[in-house]
């Protein structure tokens, strides 16, 4: 008798990192209340020219879809400035995506940590800062503030911090979704400890002859 193929579950293709701003187009359109008119006509000041609907429409299908739109750098400028948020907004991860990034190790759930840069690349970035004179929170905040949509000291005092403060944020939204599925998992063996297992086949099946013990059901056929 031949053997059974083995199956194997679907794996999804790595990620693209313009599917992910094209995540975040959406959601920027979305967060200032415009259609895919209205943005276009927004977006025409910065990119000059118009997009047509079709377009905006086209981008936005490219995440998770067949056809995936490449954004240059200068087009991702003009998405920023047209819906006003800040440049990292379009690299931030769409939620529960897991998928890895085409030509890394790293998954898109883990972007946030590319933008931000790990903990031994801070120095560096303070390097950068100082370099352009901002050796003094109090010079640098502005400009980082236009990076990241923070425009006080209160809430910016340097990237440092306020690096520290966006990871500790993206922890928590975690922490939560685990604590809720936690919580149902709790629930469901605190029900399963009740009920039993034949209990809990029975209330999925509606059928009350699994709650029986194997024993005494008898077999097919007899009264």
């Amino acid at each position: 008798m031949p053997g059974r193929k083995r199956t194997t579950a679907p794996v999804d293709p790595p990620a693209n990192l313009n599917e992910v701003i094209a995540y975040n187009f959406r959601r920027a359109r979305e967060l200032r209340g415009l259609t895919q008119d209205e943005a276009a006509d927004t977006l025409e000041r910065f990119l000059g020219q118009r997009l047509t609907q079709a377009s905006i429409s086209a981008i936005e299908r490219s995440y998770r879809g067949d056809k995936r739109r490449e954004f240059d750098a200068q087009e991702i400028l003009a998405f920023a400035c047209a819906f006003d948020v800040p440049l990292l907004w379009f690299f931030l991860p769409p939620p529960q995506d897991t998928r890895r990034l085409a030509g890394t190790s790293d998954r898109v759930n883990e972007l946030y940590t590319l933008a931000l840069g790990r903990e031994d690349q801070v120095e560096e970035l303070y390097a950068r800062f100082r370099e352009l004179g901002m050796a003094e929170p109090a010079e640098h905040d502005a400009t980082l503030g236009r990076v990241f949509g923070a425009p006080t000291a209160t809430t910016l005092r340097d990237y440092r911090h306020r690096r520290k403060e966006m990871l500790l944020a993206l922890l928590d939204e975690h922490a939560d979704r685990l604590d809720a599925t936690a919580e149902e998992m709790g629930a469901f063996f605190d029900h399963l400890r009740q009920v039993g297992v034949r209990g809990l086949v029975a209330e999925k099946l509606n059928d009350a002859d699994f709650i029986a013990p194997p024993r005494s059901r008898k077999p097919r056929g007899q009264s």
